[in-house]
């Protein structure tokens, strides 16, 4: 479910949609040759016990995201039907990143190759 939701959020890449999935603690490579939800994501990573491992199809992972897209918002309408143990409480996210860039003074953003 976790490479379909990504499959989702490639699908409008050619028109500028704003649903283009951003991650961490994962990494993916996608072929924007290929028609969207038809296969564009060709390798799916997450990070376990400090390294790279092939995305577990039969497994469960943990996924933070806004209630717009926990809702199935841009397109991501696996979350809304597939989430297990939804947690949909909390700060909103432009003060949980708030929090986090005024704790992390100065923040100099970087590319790690999640995206390719």
């Amino acid at each position: 479910d976790l490479v379909a939701g990504l499959e989702g959020g490639l699908s409008q890449i050619e028109d500028g949609a704003g649903r283009f999935p951003q991650v961490a603690g994962l990494k993916y490579s996608f072929d924007r040759s290929v028609a969207p939800n038809a296969g564009r994501v060709k390798s799916v990573e997450v990070m376990e016990n400090g390294a790279w491992t092939p995305i577990n199809p039969d497994k469960d992972y943990l996924v933070a995201t806004n209630n717009y897209v926990r809702q199935g918002g841009d397109g991501y309408k696996v979350f809304a039907e597939k989430a297990k143990n939804a947690y949909d409480y909390g700060p909103g996210l432009e003060q949980v990143v708030a929090d986090y860039l005024g704790a992390h003074r100065p923040y100099t953003p970087k590319l790690d190759g999640r995206i390719t």
